[in-house]
């Protein structure tokens, strides 16, 4: 049934007065579902909606958010239809009573200290692989010990040194001179604006205002481009990477001045990494001055090479995210390494099997492998240390390289041959089959001994390789006959003695 006029009407009394959606619905013979439509779509039932004066919506609060939508903010909407309300009664004394019971309060108040870790450790976990939110701010904000200038980040730090070493006066963001403008947006809102720097004595521009960006924000922009149309009398320019907005290109002053300035501010030193030689009145304590002068980003500076330095972070990441902690790794030590897996399956990945001891500044050890894959490497608490180690029982060969392979390795394939064959794509797949099969001969010579062009839109020819190996007496062939001119075959040929 639908509703009509009379019904509806009728229904819409019955929910004003507080019957039960159960018995209306018994009444007119209509699902439950149809009555809380209704009685959630009908103006102003039990005052749990108010009109929008200008759209004519009916909304449980009327928002800043739903009032952009008509180019007006809130107080202008008061201001307008002042006998209109924004909120519900009902609404309103809701808000009033809220009062969250956790509000301010840190997980380790809310949970005790073991729950948070877990809650926290969990937390991270999730975050690990993943990009930063776009947008994400990072400037690094203080007053720097060698201009005395706050500064909002890197960037403008380094604006700071470039203007006291060509010896020019700058007025920094807090400065008399350095007043806060008021702007007008297009729909009348007003908002204020204050530049970061003036070029008090023309370094770029005498009196000129500057804007120093790592990354333009939306609204940035259009602050000064309003400041432009609004105080065309005033000079603002823009120091940026980004092209599309800069009148002074960053990376040309960074080419300049970088190799010049001693504390030039970049990803590997800054005001937050290195806080003893910018920070103001700062004391380092001595635990800290010991990890700093006997730690590379926690991993001991007389781990020197770069693959065990790879190594040692894994520890140091599975540390951070398991436990919370930092970790400083004091030495590592090569237990095990192979070339193939158990059953004689030779790696062709980018690394040899290795299994590494790590042994840490609080006297624990980890072990890092790469047995589940070559390119992989996981970290293992000690416990572990025995289950790992069967992998490499009887196969161990402590005369192989550790670190990353050249990226195409061929070690049942003739060096030369190797050099002088084009089809690099055929010797992979020879190098892949015979390492996976672990067929004891090498390659001495390949040939193309059949060749037949396929329809339109085939991945390859379908081709026939002839495949000499060091055993005369033994040929393979290499064929892609198949429903899939990408997928070969090998085909082993015995020769009549």
């Amino acid at each position: 049934m639908r509703w009509t006029s009379y019904t509806k009407e009728k229904a819409i009394e019955m929910i004003s007065a507080g019957i039960s959606e159960d018995e209306i619905a018994k009444t007119f013979r209509m699902s439950k579902s149809s009555v809380i439509l209704l009685k959630y779509s009908v103006v102003n039932v039990n005052l749990e909606t108010l009109k929008c004066e200008v759209c004519g919506e009916y909304l449980k609060q009327i928002t800043s958010t739903h009032l952009k939508n008509h180019n007006m903010s809130l107080d202008e909407y008061e201001i307008k239809y002042p006998d209109s309300k924004t909120i519900t009664e009902s609404r309103s004394q809701k808000y009033k009573s809220f009062k969250h019971p956790n509000k301010g309060k840190t997980y380790c108040e809310i949970y005790g200290e073991k729950e948070a870790n877990i809650k926290k450790n969990k937390i991270s976990k999730k975050q690990i692989g993943r990009e930063a939110p776009f947008l994400a701010g990072t400037g690094i904000t203080g007053t720097r010990k060698d201009t005395g200038i706050f500064a909002r980040s890197s960037y403008e730090a380094n604006v700071d040194r470039i203007f006291a070493i060509e010896n020019k006066k700058i007025c920094g963001e807090f400065s008399e001179e350095n007043k806060r403008f008021i702007l007008t947006k297009n729909n009348g809102e007003k908002i204020t604006y204050q530049p970061d720097r003036i070029d008090s004595e023309g370094l770029f521009s005498k009196g000129a205002f500057l804007e120093i960006k790592g990354y333009m924000y939306p609204e940035d922009w259009e602050k000064i481009c309003l400041f432009r149309e609004q105080n065309p009398q005033l000079k603002l320019l823009v120091i940026s990477k980004d092209e599309k907005y800069y009148d002074i290109d960053y990376k040309e002053l960074e080419r300049k001045y970088r190799n010049r300035i001693q504390l030039w501010e970049d990803q590997y030193q800054n005001y937050k990494k290195n806080p003893e030689i910018y920070q103001i009145d700062y004391i380092e304590p001595s635990e800290a001055r010991f990890f700093r002068e006997n730690y590379l980003d926690f991993v001991s500076v007389s781990v020197k090479e770069e693959h065990l330095r790879f190594i040692a972070k894994k520890c140091v990441s599975y540390c951070s995210v398991r436990f919370g902690k930092k970790t400083y790794v004091d030495n590592i030590r090569l237990v095990f390494i192979t070339d193939r897996r158990p059953k004689s399956r030779i790696s062709t990945g980018k690394y040899f099997y290795e299994m590494w001891e790590i042994s840490t500044h609080d006297n624990k050890k980890y072990y890092i492998t790469n047995q589940e894959k070559t390119t992989l490497f996981y970290c293992y608490e000690e416990n572990r240390f025995l289950e790992l180690s069967k992998f490499f029982e009887n196969n161990n060969n402590a005369e192989l390289k550790y670190g990353p392979k050249s990226d195409l390795v061929f070690l049942n394939i003739n060096k030369d041959l190797v050099d002088k064959f084009e089809r690099k794509d055929i010797l992979k797949r020879i190098e892949d089959i015979f390492s996976h099969r672990a067929i004891p001969y090498s390659v001495e010579d390949i040939k193309l001994v059949y060749k037949e062009e396929t329809k339109r839109g085939a991945i390859n020819n379908r081709e026939e390789w002839e495949i000499i190996v060091d055993k005369k007496d033994t040929t393979f062939k290499l064929t892609n006959f198949g429903n899939a001119t990408a997928e070969y075959n090998l085909i082993e040929i015995i020769k009549d003695s």
